[in-house]
């Protein structure tokens, strides 16, 4: 656990930047590090474990960033919610159980969350990012940026709106 002052935003990125477009959740996390907002926890992994949910701090937003087969092209935002569907082993598990394992271990809801795809289509192991994934990532920096500017109070409130499709403005 990481001892600096309460995050604003808590950032999953995860991925193996040694197979291709799955390097995607590593290089927006590079991207944000550059940024040297404080306010900014980041959490990089391979992929997401069920231990993550130590990470998680009250009801400080969640942002999960992964290279996504679900879409063609671009990005896309969504708010999550506790599932005891997807994934889950001991090794890997999907955002939504995540969300739900926080519940279930802690009798308290989880804090609001939100997926970002990024458009992926090369997992070829030594490849490096895809044509898509490069575009993808700089379209996904893109609303990132928009979200993290000003006031990290405003930050929660631009997630939502972005999710929604209304711009993170």
């Amino acid at each position: 656990m990481d001892s600096s002052p309460e995050p604003s935003l808590i950032v999953f990125c995860w991925g193996n930047q040694s197979r291709g477009d799955d390097g995607i959740g590593p290089a927006v996390a590079a991207r944000l590090r550059a940024l040297g907002r404080g306010e900014l926890r980041l959490i990089e992994d391979h992929q997401l474990n069920i231990e993550h949910v130590m990470d998680f701090h009250g009801m400080t937003p969640l942002l999960f960033v992964d290279a996504s087969v679900a879409i063609d092209a671009g990005c896309r935002l969504e708010r999550l919610a506790p599932s005891e569907e997807g994934n889950f082993s001991t090794h890997a598990i999907s955002p939504g159980a995540l969300l739900n394992v926080y519940g279930q271990s802690t009798g308290e809801p989880a804090p609001p969350a939100y997926l970002l795809h990024v458009a992926g289509r090369d997992f070829e192991l030594g490849a490096g990012l895809g044509d898509t994934a490069r575009t993808a990532l700089d379209e996904a920096f893109g609303i990132l940026r928009r979200v993290l500017v000003d006031d990290p109070s405003d930050w929660p409130a631009r997630l939502e709106r972005a999710a929604r499709g209304d711009g993170p403005a």
